[in-house]
């Protein structure tokens, strides 16, 4: 799988479970409140927002050949912060998943790295602005995280896994 097409499938998955791309022409009210707030950041591939059962969900996609592991956990940092303040102006809880797509294989030293330092955000459950980082290579293929509490079971890493190891889809013209 190349990483066009697995954009495209996590574009189609995410537009299925209620949640809207983010982008200056975006209609939906939390895609709005979310360019916004997120307005100034890093570049993002891809940016989407929902509003999940206990709170909003933002994620953001990010690839590339290289991303250090200290850019990441500067990102997952910035993240956090812009989402706390997102979670006041909205009146609760926003949470961040900064999803990481690789095209290599992830050595453990790097992703346990990026996954330890890509994590912000405190113990309790309902804490109004949190960040996490998860890891996908496509290389291996293989989705490696750490567990976000709080975070829709719609959008869990199992449903993600499920997501990235589908075969591809033939299309007959």
């Amino acid at each position: 799988m190349t990483r066009l097409e697995l954009q495209t499938r996590l574009a189609a998955f995410l537009e299925e479970r209620g949640l809207a791309r983010v982008h200056p022409d975006a209609t939906a009210m939390t895609a709005r409140a979310a360019l916004e707030s997120l307005a100034g950041l890093p570049q993002y591939e891809q940016l989407w927002a929902g509003d999940l059962h206990t709170g909003v969900q933002l994620i953001a996609v990010a690839s590339g050949e290289r991303l250090p592991g200290v850019e990441l956990a500067r990102r997952a940092q910035l993240l956090a912060e812009r989402a706390s303040a997102m979670s006041l102006r909205m009146k609760g809880a926003v949470q961040v998943l900064q999803l990481v797509i690789y095209e290599r294989a992830v050595p453990s030293q790097e992703s346990d790295f990026v996954l330890s330092r890509g994590r912000v955000g405190s113990w309790m459950p309902l804490t109004r602005g949190k960040a996490s980082t998860w890891l996908f290579a496509l290389a291996e293929p293989a989705l490696l995280v750490r567990k976000l509490r709080g975070w829709p079971q719609e959008l869990s890493p199992d449903e993600l896994r499920k997501l990235l190891a589908a075969p591809p889809v033939e299309t007959a013209f």
